[in-house]
């Protein structure tokens, strides 16, 4: 990993030094500092906000238009190294280098964020730091705030995949219009309970009663596959198409 790190600092360098990276790492700091206050007033406790903050639908739309922004930007620049994408010997290799790009970039964006957010709401929450029950999973609300973070933080990876690899197919245009219409779906699709539709993504942001803590985790793995077949068609489409079809700067 150390060595694809020193292989891609000529392009992480290049993505650091833009207006838009610059103005990312402003934003998400804004961000964070927003996410540490962002807790239901009526239940103040250190796990139970976590899960507040990571369920409500403010936090999880900015925090995926910021993503997407960073996304659109690793790849914009990338895009750029015309003489190095020519070297690249298929479109195969072209999505894998550009995927392990973004993650590496977005990975230390998501770090700048967690230490301003978890810095704050630390002395935030001090000394309340009190458990409960979770629905009837038999779990209380310390493990559920980890899980639910780790799922949080999981489904925006997979999106990061997916919409580098929409940049490839589409551009950067046609993919934030799609993710525009995803994020509308997080005020316009609700779900009441988990018999709506389950496997609609929205349902995952959520915090809705599965009936058992087993339940939930299952339906967020075979989620999380049904993601994976998603991302490798994409990888499947995007190295059979033509070199016109495919977005170039």
């Amino acid at each position: 990993m150390k060595k694809k790190w020193f292989k891609n600092k000529p392009f992480i360098n290049a993505v650091a030094k833009t207006g838009r990276f610059k103005i990312l790492m402003f934003l998400l700091v804004i961000l964070g500092i927003f996410a540490a206050f962002n807790f239901n007033k009526y239940d103040r406790n250190l796990f139970s906000g976590i899960i507040f903050c990571h369920t409500q639908i403010t936090f999880i739309t900015l925090f995926h238009f910021l993503m997407l922004l960073a996304t659109l930007n690793t790849c914009i620049v990338f895009y750029q190294y015309d003489n190095y994408l020519i070297r690249l010997e298929n479109k195969k290799k072209v999505i894998k280098k550009l995927v392990i790009l973004v993650l590496q970039i977005n990975g230390c964006l998501l770090l700048l964020f967690f230490l301003v957010y978890l810095s704050i709401y630390n002395l935030v929450m001090l000394d309340c730091y009190n458990v409960k029950e979770v629905f009837d999973y038999g779990i209380k609300t310390d493990i559920y705030a980890i899980y639910t973070m780790f799922k949080f933080y999981m489904l925006e990876t997979i999106f990061m995949i997916i919409n580098t690899i929409l940049f490839v197919i589409l551009n950067e245009g046609k993919t934030a219009i799609l993710n525009v219409a995803y994020i509308l779906g997080f005020f316009l699709i609700i779900p009441k309970t988990t018999n709506q539709l389950p496997f609609l993504p929205w349902n995952y942001y959520y915090m809705l009663d599965y009936h058992s803590f087993l339940n939930e985790v299952m339906y967020f793995i075979l989620f999380s596959f049904i993601c994976i077949g998603i991302i490798l068609l994409l990888v499947k489409l995007g190295t059979v198409q033509k070199r016109g079809h495919v977005h170039e700067n």
